[in-house]
Parts: structure tokens; sequence; C-alpha cells
């Protein structure tokens, strides 16, 4: 039975306990029962966000957090938490989602740990759309004062230009960011260019939320990678971060696990390696 849940306090104990399991956690992780809180209240006064659980016998077997995008036909789990027989549970949370926004894309996040997930999900024919390392950094300091000179920002004056170079790697990845929907949000994002030849030869952007910022992307030709760029991007985003922000509580950044010199680029900027999750995508 699925029920819509309006009382935090049914099921936030049963959410924090498999929260900090790695065998039941799902994407994204939750450190304080206080941010698991926020999440359960925010989803409860939002328009485009909903809590459902599952209950097998009047037991608690399921929670979920999800919340989506109309005019993207885009819905996205925040929490997906079950304890017992993970299939059965799954499907009948998904099930009714698809009810609720038939035809939209789904995306569930889980860490590598949670084999009952990735196995349910590969059986079951989801794509898997992304397989990253999560890395952190924490209490960012400056690690260098001086510009690259080839380093430019990119801002709405001129947008038009970094976007054909944009979408040229964020529409093959699936990006819920392609270059449309990161112009509707652009002022919540920093985005620097790397330029040789007159031209953008790789980008990095990120994103600030309260003390913390997330880097979401970083683009580089196959031509050009491997060269020092990635470097110069990195360090040169976390050094406009800090000037703008001072030292932000954490930054993160998801790469691509076939990606080890993004990632060798990552550790030497001072980030740590935090997770692995995967991403999955169905159609309801």
């Amino acid at each position: 039975m699925i029920k819509t849940i309006n009382k935090i306090e049914e099921v936030i104990d049963f959410a924090w306990e498999l929260s900090q399991n790695d065998l039941y956690a799902s994407y994204h992780r939750i450190k304080s029962m206080e941010k698991l809180r926020e999440d359960f209240e925010r989803a409860l006064v939002r328009d485009n966000e909903s809590i459902i659980a599952c209950y097998q016998e009047n037991v608690l077997c399921g929670v979920c957090i999800y919340f989506w995008q109309c005019d993207e036909k885009y819905v996205q789990t925040t929490q997906f938490l079950i304890r017992g027989d993970y299939d059965e549970t799954a499907e009948e949370l998904i099930d009714h989602i698809g009810k609720q926004l038939p035809g939209f894309e789904l995306y569930i996040g889980v860490p590598f740990s949670n084999k009952a997930a990735n196995q349910y999900f590969k059986k079951n024919n989801f794509e898997c759309i992304e397989s990253s390392i999560d890395t952190r950094l924490y209490n960012l300091k400056i690690q260098m004062n001086e510009k690259h000179e080839q380093v430019e920002e990119i801002t709405n004056s001129n947008y038009e230009e970094y976007a054909i170079f944009h979408d040229k790697y964020a529409i093959s990845l699936e990006m819920y960011y392609n270059s449309e929907n990161l112009k509707k949000d652009i002022e919540k994002f920093k985005i620097l260019v790397f330029k040789q030849d007159g031209a953008i030869r790789a980008s990095i952007f990120t994103k600030k939320v309260r003390n913390m910022g997330e880097i979401f992307g970083l683009f580089v030709d196959e031509q050009y990678k491997n060269n020092g760029i990635e470097d110069i991007l990195i360090n040169e985003m976390l050094m406009q971060l800090y000037n703008k922000f001072g030292s932000l509580d954490e930054v993160a950044y998801f790469i691509d696990e076939d990606s080890p010199d993004e990632l060798n680029s990552a550790l030497a900027a001072g980030f740590q390696i935090n997770d692995k999750y995967r991403c999955y995508k169905c159609i309801l």
C-alpha cells in the first residue's frame, strides 16, 4: 500500500536509520537528522515535491521523496529508501509516481554499496546515465590569487557563444542543466571557460547554495585534455569562489569513474573521495 505522507514523524526515524546504512542508503547522502528533517519539511510545503511511503501488511518498508518539473517532464528522487523485499517495494513506489506523472523521465540515485538497488535497476533495464565518484573539498581556502589570462567568466552578455560549447557535452550526457536550463538559473551559477586561439576549449560551471558549492561539470575538448587545463579551471574556480563567498563549508564535485585525469586534478586541488554513486533513468 502506498500512502502520501503529511506528518514527518511517521517516517523520519525509518528514513534516518536506512540513510545511514551503506546497504540501504540512496543518494544524496544525509549527514544529520536536522538536514533530513529540513528535506522532509521542504517537501511538505512545495507544490512540486512529495513524500510517499510503502507499507506491506501495515509494516513500513519504503520511503521516497521526489520532486518534478512539469515543463521538462522530469522527476527525481532525493530519497529512495527500502528495507525488505527491494523489488516489490521499488515497483510499488515507482508505479505510484508513474500514475501521478505519466510520460515523465524518472531519475533515481543510489550508492555503489546498495547492491539490492543496483541489481534491481539493472535487471529491470533502467538506463545507467551516470556512474560517478563523489569528491568533496571542506572549508575552502584560497589556493592561488593570480587570474589565468586564458580564463574568462560567462555572463548573460556572452552566454550565446558559450551555449553552443556547453550543449556539445551536456546534451550527450543527458544533463538537466543543458544550455537552456542553465541560462534560466545563471544567477545561481559561476561559469568559467578556457580559451585558445579565440575559441572556447574547456569550461567549468559551479552552483552555490547557502554555504556550499557544487561543481556540476568540467568539459574539455578531446584534443586539449590532459594538458593541465583541468588543473587551471578547477583552481581558478576555487579561487573565484573564495574571493566572492569566503571559506565555503563544502564544495562537492562528481567525477565520472572513467575520468582518472579529472579525478587526479581534483585530488591535487584538495578534494577527497567521499563516495561512489550511480544514477538510473526510466520513462514512466
